[in-house]
């Protein structure tokens, strides 16, 4: 096996009828592809960028061409919108405007309950979608 800088969507079928790219990393992925899946969405790829530094710039560049039709780019973070990674890409991505789907800003990067978490989670899933 090989480390892939970024993976994209193995279920895209028609480049052209994607209408929203989404970037995240982690096990957010796989929470976004269930969400996805069970709202039967088509037109939605998610895409995980495994390397954040440095910047994939060449594949960035190769989805970019790829879902040129696609308006609607977001990164998705769990963390709050002044942690993780959105401050790095918000400076230094080289692609498609990108709009960040987050927690709000906030002095700590978890809820503190579990509950917490979970309604937090579900809200940032939802806002990837709608």
């Amino acid at each position: 096996t090989t480390f892939l800088e970024v993976i994209d969507d193995p279920t895209v079928t028609n480049n052209a009828a994607i209408k929203k790219v989404i970037l995240c990393t982690g096990k957010l992925y796989y929470e976004l592809k269930k969400e996805r899946d069970e709202r039967k969405e088509k037109d939605v790829a998610i895409v995980r960028l495994e390397q954040l530094h440095p910047l994939p710039n060449k594949q960035i560049k190769e989805l970019a061409e790829k879902y040129s039709e696609c308006k609607t780019w977001i990164w998705a973070q769990e963390e709050p919108q002044n942690m993780g990674a959105w401050d790095f890409l918000s400076r230094n991505f080289k692609g498609p405007r990108l709009k960040c789907v987050s927690r709000k800003a906030s002095a700590s990067p978890a809820e503190g309950s579990a509950k917490g978490h979970r309604t937090y989670q579900r809200e940032l899933i939802e806002k990837c979608f709608n």
